[in-house]
């Protein structure tokens, strides 16, 4: 491969400590259950030797997809049941008086 077609290229520079020390580092909130799982599963294949970095983000896209569908079901569900509250207090204040 010729210097010039390397040039549009980014180069990633991957810590000394290697990718488990990218993702060790990555700052997942005590409550955050799934997250913590995805975060320690990842760390897990990377001891298993799958240490590539394309390989940790093609493992953890898959996860953060799935609960990332989940978080938009349970807010669409939470928007409306508010909505659906909000009704019921429209009503109730509505009908006094």
């Amino acid at each position: 491969m010729s210097e010039e077609h390397d040039a549009g290229v980014p180069q990633v520079e991957v810590p000394e400590g290697g990718t488990a020390e990218v993702v060790e580092s990555w700052n997942v909130p005590r409550e955050a259950v799934l997250a913590a799982r995805i975060r320690t599963n990842i760390l897990k294949a990377i001891g298993e030797g799958y240490d590539d970095p394309q390989l940790v983000a093609d493992l953890a896209v898959g996860p953060l997809v799935m609960a990332l569908g989940r978080l938009e079901v349970g807010l669409a569900d939470a928007q409306r049941r508010i909505e659906e509250l909000e009704r019921a207090l429209a009503e109730r204040d509505g009908g006094r008086g």
